[in-house]
Order: C-alpha cells, then structure tokens, then sequence
C-alpha cells in the first residue's frame, strides 16, 4: 500500500486559503456617495431632491481583523448610518450584501450590492430604496473604502 505524504493531501487547501484575501487591520478611510435615480417615481423631482440623502463625509476608523471578516462592521457603516444585513457572502475577494439600514431621515433604507475586495480596500456599489412617510426615494451609490496604515494612539474611530 502506498502512502501519500500529508502535504500532498493538503496543499489544495493550503493554495486555496492563501489565494482568498484577507482585508487587513488598521486605520481605515471610508467614503459613501448617494445617487438619488427617482422620488415617488419621478427623476425631475431626483435632480431637486439629491439634498434629501446627501452623501455623508468620508471618516476614518481603526478595524480589527475581526471588524473586517464581517460586512455588517463595515459595509454602509458611518456614525449616522446603521445596517442590518440579512445576506451577506465575502469570500475570494467578492462581497455581495442585502439588507436595511436606517438614519434619522429615513427610518427604512434597503440596500442591495455587491463589490471586490482585497487586504487594503474594497469597493462596494449598491442599489436601494428610502421610504419615510408617503416619500420613496429610488437611489444608487458607492461605498469604497482603504487602509491607509496602522493604527496609531488617538487615531481616528467611529
């Protein structure tokens, strides 16, 4: 009987967890940007309403590596913007999410996207739909974020 060595056995394995990035901790910059597409279904009164969900200013946080394997601690995740994804994959370098959100504008935002990442950023494009009172907002956006270093005493965080 011949024997085939362990390494043999596991180094399929071993290549493929070392291809799947991993983003790495640090001090972080993210940036969400808003489109708005239509508002109760109509894209001239769009144009008027882009100031109804401005796109928040870019901000900076220290991640763990724990933060970073998990979309829900970073994905759409500002000071005034908190999401609850109910699907989510990142794996091999693709994101893919779906959920809702909320802000003190909009009690009901669903977000649906996907994206690429890698261990010093990602980039996220998603659609979605804001809902407050007889108001529905249709828009698209772009979340993008990367690690600009370590992080350091003081550093910024969310």
């Amino acid at each position: 009987m011949r024997r085939i060595p362990l390494l043999v056995v596991l180094l399929p394995v071993l290549l493929a967890a070392a291809s799947a990035p991993v983003p790495l901790p640090g001090l972080w910059e993210h940036t969400v940007v808003y489109v708005v597409d239509e508002v109760n279904g109509s894209s001239l009164l769009a144009d008027q309403a882009q100031g109804m969900l401005p796109s928040p200013p870019s901000y900076r946080a220290c991640h763990s590596a724990s933060d970073l394997i998990d979309p829900q601690k970073f994905l759409l995740a500002g000071k005034a913007v908190q999401c609850r994804f109910s699907r989510y994959a990142m794996a091999g370098g693709k994101i893919t999410a779906a959920g809702e959100c909320n802000d003190s504008r909009y009690p009901a935002l669903r977000v649906d996207g996907s994206g690429t990442y890698d261990g010093n950023g990602y980039d996220f494009s998603f659609s979605g739909e804001a809902q407050s009172g007889e108001i529905t907002v249709d828009f698209r956006g772009r979340d993008s974020g990367r690690r600009i270093g370590a992080c350091l005493a003081g550093a910024a965080d969310r």
